[in-house]
């Protein structure tokens, strides 16, 4: 029972991030660049607009910390740092979560708007 339960719940994973008409607002430039984004670290697409989230940031140390949806404060590797500009001007994160930690796949830190 726990294997069905555990196989039905990776194959709806995918669908738990989605466009809900939310983005509307998001220009096409903004919405490709979110489409575009690739973690620094693996080459992998973070993802797109539907799955990245507002973040706060924080610069501790020479590195990134981030919060985000009420979350603690969590470092950033400095590996998945995106260092091309943000158009979306506010700080983006893509996270997952691996074995019950939760862990950064992108961070693109905010462009100062």
């Amino acid at each position: 029972m726990i294997r069905l339960l555990l196989a039905a719940l990776v194959i709806c994973a995918p669908a738990l991030a989605h466009d809900n008409g939310q983005y509307e607002s998001v220009s096409p430039e903004v919405r490709a660049w979110f489409r575009a984004q690739k973690s620094p670290k693996t080459g992998a697409l973070c993802c797109n607009e539907a799955d990245g989230l507002y973040a706060e940031e924080d610069m501790r140390e020479g590195h990134y910390w981030t919060r985000w949806a009420g979350r603690d404060w969590q470092p950033v590797p400095d590996e998945v740092v995106i260092r091309q500009p943000n158009p979306h001007g506010a700080p983006v994160v893509w996270w997952y979560v691996d074995k019950g930690e939760v862990k950064i796949r992108c961070f693109a830190p905010g462009s100062g708007v």
